[in-house]
């Protein structure tokens, strides 16, 4: 394999490394931001005493199952980049 080519293949190991981690861990984000709004939920209609308590439960089924996915995909990406990192130092190498 020449230089370039090697050169070529890190740099789309390392893209798709990077948008693999983007996507694995805006899942967990969204998550997190669900559970963030339901408690801010909880707060406002604890601080109203004429509105109704609404208190919103399972907020961390979702995160877990969201950070196990991300856990499994994080892992990849960083592989992905770790090669990528690889495959450029190899091009530079030969």
């Amino acid at each position: 394999m020449t230089p370039t080519t090697l050169n070529i293949i890190g740099l789309v190991s390392n893209i798709l490394g990077t948008i693999i981690l983007a996507f694995s861990l805006s899942g967990y984000i969204s998550s997190l931001r669900l559970a963030v709004d339901a408690h801010e939920l909880f707060i406002i209609s604890l601080n109203h005493p004429t509105k109704p308590i609404v208190q919103v439960t399972g907020t961390n089924v979702h995160m877990n199952r969201d950070k196990k996915k991300s856990t499994i995909f994080s892992w990849f990406g960083v592989l992905f980049i770790v090669l990528g990192f690889v495959f450029q130092l190899l091009s530079y190498l030969i």
